[in-house]
């Protein structure tokens, strides 16, 4: 199995994992035609800055983006990512490392009987045996299940926008910056309590089998602009969570205003290519740097 590679906390929402599931067809909202995209234009007096939401996981079908966000790409020297996309393979390890329990002790041994026997039937129905997730921890069970869910539907983090942009933006021979370094990503799950890691696996199984309608509308609102419908859609499961939020979502953000202030002030052009749930709401980064007196524009 390709190793699995987490970015942020929308991933438990958007990608990773189901801290909300709505279904229903998304099929008319996909086709409507849209002027707006998932983009915004941050201005000062020196320099623009371009601000994208990302879905790290996509079907092959994410190409080709939307003319706005083509303009902003070949109008950047930088692109910035939430961490150096070249340290994946270091995140995978870590990632792993971190996942999984030492001396011997297995995840059946520390999750009640009814909720690992729906981890193991859960795997056979993925056509996966109970040794893939033998030695991990819950949390990472929990991601481990998720991910297999979105690769059976197409999703995949090779065709996620980061990934797509990072490849392009190395052809193009431009700058790659990241926020937050691999370390610090691999530790938002590290520091999951024990309650939380069983808490994210049990509430994972609940709700696997409404993942992909989820994750289908989350794209819809994506490709049509719909900040307050993405928003709705990635925020909602955070409402019983608060601190996860504030660990994920909120503290990370503020971390990085500072360094998109920078490039605002270092004059050119770059382009910062963040989860979408960093982009919205009243302590969103576009919300933030409004505040601060910017001109953003979503285009």
């Amino acid at each position: 199995m390709k190793p699995i590679v987490i970015r942020h906390r929308h991933e438990i929402v958007a990608c990773l994992a189901m801290l909300l599931i709505l279904s229903g067809s998304v099929a008319a909202l996909a086709e409507e035609a849209t002027d707006r995209s998932f983009l915004w234009r941050v201005r000062s007096d020196t320099a623009t800055v371009w601000l994208l939401g990302s879905i790290h996981f996509m079907k092959a079908d994410a190409s080709p983006l939307s003319p706005a966000v083509e303009q902003a790409f070949t109008s950047s020297s930088v692109v910035v990512f939430e961490a150096d996309l070249g340290e994946l393979q270091q995140a995978a390890v870590g990632m792993i490392a971190a996942g999984g329990f030492e001396g011997g002790t297995t995840l059946e041994e520390v999750v009640p009987a009814p909720l690992y026997r729906k981890v193991v039937g859960r795997l056979e129905e993925l056509g996966m045996g109970a040794a893939t997730v033998g030695s991990m921890r819950p949390w990472m069970a929990a991601l481990t299940l998720t991910s297999l869910e979105l690769s059976r539907a197409g999703y995949l983090g090779d065709h996620g926008i980061d990934a797509t942009l990072y490849e392009r933006a190395g052809r193009a021979g431009k700058e790659c910056r990241g926020l937050e370094t691999a370390e610090v990503q691999v530790s938002l799950f590290a520091s999951l309590s024990d309650e939380e890691g069983l808490d994210f696996l049990r509430y994972t199984l609940e709700e696997l089998d409404s993942v992909i309608p989820m994750v289908d509308e989350i794209v819809a609102a994506w490709r049509a602009g719909e900040t307050e419908r993405l928003e709705a859609l990635l925020a909602e499961g955070f409402d019983e969570h608060p601190e996860l939020y504030r660990r994920f979502v909120t503290d990370r953000n503020r971390r990085w205003l500072p360094e998109i202030e920078a490039l605002l002030r270092d004059g050119g052009g770059a382009l910062v290519v963040v989860g979408s749930l960093h982009l919205v709401g009243p302590e969103g980064l576009v919300a933030l740097l409004e505040a601060e007196g910017y001109e953003v524009t979503q285009l």
